[in-house]
């Protein structure tokens, strides 16, 4: 039987979140984006659903079939002008350190600093990278085993970020989230201070 009830929770990144039902009765219900049936766009807290609620083997409750029935409420305070939908942040700075990191490997190459068979190794190690951010927000999507931020913070540190801050762009991913952007660029600036002390020793 379908029942009505308000989007209370969603995470994003994880691809999952919970509904309040209208009539009370469970408090929430657990639902995946894949049981999201609203092709081309994601699920939004305040939004009223329509679902069928059914129990697992551990006792809990699933929403399957959810669907779309109003536009997605919104509240904001009196003294706060309703704010737009949230925007990733701005590319330009990322742009700019990538720009500054190529022009840095290729001065220290025509410097004798550096082997010509240096630019190949951020390409490599970025193409890593991409390729872990789009395994993880498959995982988020589908519901399966993620990637430790720990790892593709490694990646990043190791020299990987350009293609990390590629994916964050393209793929959406890991590109809203405060703690990550600051871990994000914390591993930048240590990749590079660790190669530019590095360059300064090969004088």
């Amino acid at each position: 039987m379908e029942r009505l009830g308000k989007v209370s929770e969603w995470n994003d990144d994880r691809g999952f979140g919970f509904i309040a039902p209208l009539d009370g009765e469970p408090t929430r219900v657990f639902f995946h984006v894949r049981d999201y049936r609203l092709d081309g766009r994601r699920p939004e807290v305040g939004e009223l659903v329509k679902f069928r609620a059914q129990r697992q083997r551990d006792g809990k409750w699933r929403a399957q079939a959810v669907q779309r029935t109003v536009p997605a409420v919104r509240r904001a305070s009196p003294a706060t002008p309703a704010r737009g939908p949230s925007r990733p942040p701005s590319v330009v700075p990322g742009a700019v350190a990538v720009l500054a990191y190529a022009l840095l490997i290729a001065w220290g190459i025509r410097a004798g600093r550096l082997p010509a068979e240096a630019m190949f190794l951020p390409m490599i190690l970025s193409a890593i990278t991409y390729v872990f951010y789009a395994l993880d927000k498959h995982a988020a999507q589908t519901g399966r085993w993620r990637t430790q931020e720990t790892t593709l913070h490694l990646l990043e540190l190791l020299g990987g970020w350009p293609g990390a801050w590629v994916a964050q762009q393209t793929l959406r991913h890991k590109s809203r989230k405060p703690g990550y952007r600051v871990a994000f660029w914390t591993m930048v600036l240590l990749h590079v201070a660790a190669l530019g002390a590095w360059l300064w020793t090969r004088r």
